[in-house]
């Protein structure tokens, strides 16, 4: 899933938690598991980005480098 919106950090774990209860029931197609999973793939990269980024900004605002 190339094109998803984007999301807040808390919008972003929102949805992730949404899909794994998608993905926990039994009625999903391989390609609706396969989907979901990608969707929640990249979600889970864009947190990791916001919470390096944010990690950054407060190491700066205290002087250290990171």
């Amino acid at each position: 899933m190339t094109d998803h919106p984007i999301y807040s950090y808390d919008k972003a774990l929102q949805r992730i938690e949404e899909i794994v209860k998608q993905l926990e029931e039994d009625d999903k197609s391989i390609d609706e598991m396969s989907s979901l999973v990608k969707e929640a793939s990249v979600l889970v990269k864009d947190c990791k980005v916001k919470l390096r980024a944010t990690e950054e900004d407060i190491l700066k605002a205290f002087g250290e480098e990171g």
